[in-house]
């Protein structure tokens, strides 16, 4: 009887030992499935997600800027105010005189001898005396911008920038004085001659959007321009003393300025590619790259300088947030 319990006893053991055994095996393999489903969910969850965040822009209406960069201006245009005196300024008082011309107007000669302490000597103007080309420095460019989108990849873009430039180089004049060591047999001095001009560069183009992410993209720009160049001054330095080439001899040694303000204007075309970097409250910022080419009229329609040139401008261009515009309104 003894082990005949024991063998029961034993049988039973062993019986629920398999059970509980066969029923972790299958909580375990419950488990493992469930993890296994739920991978796939969760990858699946996950791409919605990413759908869901994917940038769907309500980019519409008007939408104004300014302009703030450097202006390259072709240096052909500065031929101008080469001393030469080729071109006719059109003007109905004041006359572009060459630098020969305007040192023997009025008095001008008697001053120049003075300055130069020639005495009873001369001097005089080598035809050679003019500089070809005279480079002008990279100017200081100012605008607004004003834009109107449709959706956010198509604008109509239309803007005004403003630029002062200033074209500068070197011209000689000879004297029959003893030349300086190691010039020769000649005395010759250079000096200084200068040109101004401020140009208001207006454009009207269409601006498409290629998207990097939601944040940037990049920008294409394509339009026409309208160059309007007016002619500030063109003078000359002798040591301390300037010379105005354009002005108009009153006689007894006075002179004045033009009567008109010397503006004439030419259309021509332009591209820009520039980079636009989008913040959620507003306020975007772009860096651009223009290339235009210009048709650049210095003085008379028939007889001055014309000529079709390209001209580069490297800006950036800060949205206005619209907050600030409902703030300038509403103070109003």
């Amino acid at each position: 009887m003894g082990c005949l319990f024991y063998f029961q006893f034993l049988n039973r053991l062993i019986t629920t030992r398999l059970y509980l055994a066969n029923m972790k095996i299958k909580s375990s393999i419950l488990f493992v499935m469930s993890i296994a489903m739920s991978l796939p969910f969760t990858s699946f969850s996950q791409n919605w997600d990413d759908e869901d965040d994917f940038y769907v822009s309500t980019r519409q209406g008007m939408e104004f800027g300014v302009n703030l960069g450097v202006y390259r201006a072709h240096p052909n245009s500065s031929i101008f105010y080469n001393g030469a005196g080729w071109y006719d300024l059109g003007d109905n008082q004041a006359n572009l005189y060459s630098i020969e011309d305007r040192l023997f107007l009025g008095t001008t000669e008697d001053q120049i001898n003075n300055t130069l302490n020639l005495g009873g000597g001369n001097f005089w103007i080598p035809y050679d005396s003019s500089p070809l080309l005279m480079p002008y420095d990279p100017g200081l460019m100012l605008g607004l911008k004003m834009l109107y989108f449709w959706n956010p990849e198509s604008a109509l873009v239309m803007s005004i920038d403003a630029v002062n430039l200033k074209a500068a180089g070197p011209w000689t004049l000879e004297t029959d004085l003893l030349p300086g060591q190691g010039q020769g047999s000649n005395d010759i001095k250079v000096y200084g001659i200068f040109g101004q001009e401020r140009r208001m560069i207006g454009t009207l183009g269409y601006r498409t959007s290629a998207y990097i992410i939601d944040e940037a993209a990049w920008i294409f720009e394509v339009g026409a321009t309208a160059t309007s160049v007016q002619i500030k001054r063109n003078y000359i330095n002798i040591e301390t003393n300037t010379y105005d080439l354009i002005t108009f001899y009153n006689g007894g040694g006075q002179f004045s300025g033009a009567g008109s303000n010397l503006t004439s204007t030419g259309l021509g075309f332009y591209g820009v590619i520039g980079l636009e970097a989008m913040f959620d409250e507003g306020g975007n910022l772009e860096a651009n790259l223009r290339v235009s080419r210009d048709n650049i009229i210095l003085g008379a329609s028939e007889g001055g300088y014309n000529e079709k040139l390209w001209n580069i401008a490297l800006y950036v261009t800060w949205l206005i947030p619209p907050h600030i515009g409902d703030f300038v309104r509403a103070s109003f």
